[in-house]
């Protein structure tokens, strides 16, 4: 099944917030643009309305979808995306931020940030939008600490609105944390004002965005257009159909019909099974997102013990898993965990070098032997006497990283480790690796364009939990807990100084490559296949104006004449 990125409520870049601050912070910045009015590749914004709904296949919905518009559920559906609507769109592959629902904002000295709300937006009932709703929405956020994934109140202690203006106060400076804010979605107030928003479905929300519920079935559901939408004009595609992915196979064989304008799914043969069939209106983009990673429950032997992480970074042969288990659109990650996208501003070159963990079985079970393990009758026999196993899971369906897994059990196999291999429910995987209820998982990683959110997600404290308690999936569910690595993530959120911010990646990247939270093993691909019969405006690699599938393309899409 196509493995759904599920975008974090930030996406960002550090050095676009540095700019903001730089200048003088206890001063007033600020920084104010307006939306693009000419979408790019596109002549104006005068093109007549399409004549087709826009056949989207971007989430799984094995076996079935419920009809969940709560853009605070886990369980939402991918239409949220383009039904609310945060205070800036900012672009997670380039760092470009675009205002929304705001205009502007500014920086009052590094603990008092203000956003100005835009005026004339409706409330698909024709209600006014108002800073108000703005600060319900984070008010929500603390009355209900759930909703609050990224930390929001832990360093704010205030919201509040004068006019159109909404000021946040923080308890301590922290730089990144404006883009947390930036991103929030805002919710309808009278929606979510007596009802538990934890548990609330939502099945027909009031929204600012472009579209609103059509109709609903388990299979799929359509989006209509919003006609008091307050950027009409720019919206070109009538109607949205949103189909239920099942499996690779069946997704695959739709999408090669040409059955969807854009979907997110793992094709073996990309270009045979998809491309060859239409070379002039099928097509596809892969941008690539940080490290697919081999995730350990460090709560638990001998995954708690580093040497026993740094042999299996030598362990495995990523080569073979971007060749075959990837097919080749996958190429292999360093310990960084930067994607490629960084290394150029960000990668520490000597320490890549002096820590490639490169293939090597020699050196993996030589680690392994300075832990209390020997090999013995084909066997990797522990301190305890026992041999070496554990679980390794990934949903079903998701058959790339099954033949990642088979790849992993089969190399540590040769080292004498048993490694059993699991594929429950998405559901069920996801359950497992939040609540820290499983041994080893593997696990896809963020679109990032600011390092300091990769390492925020992965080594962070507050980022875990207890094992029994939730953390967000593909964050800290490992269980990492280092006090320096804690200490840098607050030095970094309270510094606008450049040559300090990456004095200060360098030493987290350190403690990955030295401390191995998580095991990179390839740099993680963000499927996108698109086609150009129906509509164009969609963003490629020699154009990324957006990340594939954020609400910003829907304002570059234009019919095909």
């Amino acid at each position: 099944m196509s493995k759904r990125r599920k975008i974090r409520t930030v996406l960002a870049s550090s050095t676009v917030v540095v700019a903001l601050c730089v200048a003088g912070c206890g001063t007033t910045t600020t920084n104010t643009s307006t939306p693009t009015k000419t979408p790019s590749g596109t002549s104006g914004t005068t093109s007549a309305m399409g004549k087709y709904p826009l056949v989207l296949a971007q989430q799984d919905g094995s076996p079935g979808y419920t009809e969940n518009f709560n853009p605070f559920s886990v369980n939402d559906l991918g239409g949220v995306t383009y039904m609310y609507e945060p205070m800036y769109e900012i672009n997670s592959l380039t760092g470009q931020q675009t205002p929304w629902l705001a205009t502007s904002y500014k920086w009052i000295g590094t603990k008092k940030l203000q956003f100005t709300i835009r005026q004339g937006v409706k409330w698909s009932n024709g209600k006014p939008f108002t800073a108000a709703d703005v600060v319900f929405t984070f008010d929500l956020l603390k009355k209900y600490p759930a909703l609050d994934v990224n930390g929001i109140w832990s360093y704010i202690n205030g919201v509040s609105a004068s006019g159109n203006v909404v000021t946040f106060t923080f308890k301590t400076p922290n730089v990144p944390g404006w883009q947390y804010i930036a991103q929030q979605v805002i919710v309808y107030p009278p929606q979510f004002q007596k009802v538990n928003p934890v548990t609330f479905t939502n099945d027909n929300p009031v929204v600012t965005g472009p579209y609103v519920v059509g109709s609903f079935n388990s299979s799929q559901y359509t989006l209509k257009l919003n006609p008091l939408y307050w950027q009409k004009s720019l919206i070109k595609v009538p109607e949205i159909t949103e189909v239920a992915l099942s499996n690779n196979q069946t997704s695959d064989l739709q999408m090669s019909e040409g059955k969807f304008d854009q979907s997110v799914l793992f094709e073996p043969g990309i270009q045979k099974a998809y491309i060859d069939k239409d070379p002039k209106d099928y097509h596809y983009w892969f941008p690539l997102d940080s490290p697919t990673a081999l995730y350990f429950n460090l709560t638990e032997a001998p995954f708690n013990n580093v040497k026993f992480r740094q042999a299996m970074a030598y362990a495995i042969d990523k080569q073979k898993i971007y060749k075959q288990g990837e097919y080749g659109y996958e190429p292999p990650a360093n310990q960084s965990l930067l994607p490629p996208t960084l290394d150029s501003s960000w990668l520490d070159q000597s320490l890549a070098k002096k820590y490639a963990y490169n293939y090597s079985p020699q050196k993996a079970l030589a680690l392994l032997n300075s832990i209390g393990y020997h090999k013995q009758n084909g066997e990797l026999i522990g301190p305890d006497g026992k041999q070496l196993s554990f679980t390794l899971e990934c949903p079903t369906g998701w058959t790339d990283y099954i033949q990642d897994m088979q790849i992993i059990q089969t190399e540590l196999g040769q080292l004498g480790i048993k490694v059993n291999t699991e594929t429950p429910s998405v559901t069920t995987d996801t359950n497992d690796v939040e609540t820290g209820h499983f041994q080893a998982a593997l696990v896809y990683g963020w679109s990032e364009s600011n390092p300091y959110y990769i390492y925020d997600y992965i080594m962070s404290s507050s980022e875990s939990a207890p094992v029994g308690q939730t953390a967000t999936f593909n964050a800290n569910t490992e269980r990492f807990n280092d006090p320096e690595a804690d200490k840098l993530l607050s030095e970094y959120a309270k510094t606008t100084n450049t040559t300090k911010q990456h004095q200060i990646i360098d030493q987290l990247e350190q403690i990955s490559f030295t401390q191995v939270p998580v095991v990179a093993l390839v740099s993680g691909a963000g499927w996108n296949e698109y086609q150009t019969n129906h509509y164009v405006g969609w963003p490629t690699a020699s154009n990324p104006y957006t990340a594939p599938g954020s609400l910003v393309v829907l304002t570059h899409l234009r019919p095909v004449q």
